[in-house]
């Protein structure tokens, strides 16, 4: 009855936890928003360009220029730690899936050993 559980039903969720946690790191990094807004301006913070002369002109459209730069870099900052955490989870996700059949063998052994070395 638990081998069937544990081949079977546990090994099954198990794929929905590591899909589930796929699709949290997604929405925790706010990657389509980032994608979506990759050269947006840094919270939407632009000048506007009315009744002002050549000069001022040119000061508003530099600070916009660099309000868009740095909103590029935050969000290029962000999406670089969703993959590394992606990256992580992946290798996690796969020593699990990789592992998850000989969790039963390692209790057993490990039980077998502790008698033992109680008995020597």
């Amino acid at each position: 009855m638990f081998v069937s559980w544990w081949y079977g039903h546990a090994y099954r969720r198990l794929f929905l936890y590591i899909k589930a946690s796929f699709i949290y790191l997604a929405d925790l990094f706010s990657v389509k928003i980032c994608l979506k807004t990759l050269f947006a301006p840094w919270k939407r913070d632009v000048l506007s360009y009315e009744g002002l002369s050549l000069q001022e002109k040119f000061q508003v459209f530099t600070l916009n220029i660099a309000s868009r730069f740095v909103g590029f870099i935050v969000k290029i900052a962000t999406l670089f730690c969703y993959l590394c955490a992606v990256a992580i989870s992946s290798i996690i996700s796969l020593c699990l899936i990789i592992f998850w059949p000989l969790y039963p063998l390692v209790a057993i052994y490990l039980i077998y050993f502790g008698i033992r070395l109680i008995l020597i």
